[in-house]
């Protein structure tokens, strides 16, 4: 990524996670996880006051909802009442629940690097990117839902390709 705009560039940041997550049973493990992860996130978060706003889990769900709106308009609005149903499970339910939240954070982060080593051999996007993975996953799971569903063909074919460009450049998995 050459530049904090192509974080919210579906076209850039898609194939930048898109490339690390080709493997369908990896992609299987971060669509059970990834959610999973972001929804104990906000669990935590919630403890974080920030002024004006609320919290941090406030602050932050609001931008994954409006960045995924400007980045893929029908796709963000179908998922910004699923991200306010994670912001709502993390806020108010799993609080109550500390010890599940962070067993279910550990699990998730678990099944995703061994995903990753396993079934992708290679490590994974945080590792050359934090900041645009953490943002990219939670959007890549539902992308990849839609598109199975059908959504977009065109978009999907368009992203693939792309994705497919960018992976030329890494080693083959051995």
């Amino acid at each position: 990524m050459s530049s904090l705009a192509d974080y919210f560039d579906l076209r850039k940041s898609f194939p930048f996670y898109g490339s690390y997550h080709n493997d369908k049973r990896n992609q299987l493990v971060h669509i059970a996880f990834v959610p999973v992860i972001f929804t104990t996130a906000l669990t935590f978060g919630s403890f974080a006051k920030v002024p004006s706003i609320g919290s941090f889990s406030d602050a932050a769900a609001l931008f994954y909802a409006v960045s995924f709106i400007k980045m893929e308009p029908t796709a963000g609005l179908l998922y910004a009442p699923v991200i306010a149903m994670m912001h709502y499970l993390g806020t108010q339910v799993l609080t109550q629940h500390m010890g599940l939240a962070v067993g279910l954070h550990a699990v998730g982060w678990l099944s995703q690097f061994y995903a990753h080593a396993v079934f992708e051999g290679r490590k994974p996007a945080l590792v050359d990117n934090l900041f645009q993975s953490i943002h990219a996953a939670v959007f890549f799971v539902w992308l990849e839902l839609l598109f199975a569903l059908g959504y977009k063909p065109e978009l999907h074919r368009e992203l693939q390709a792309l994705v497919k460009e960018r992976m030329k450049g890494f080693a083959k998995k051995q």
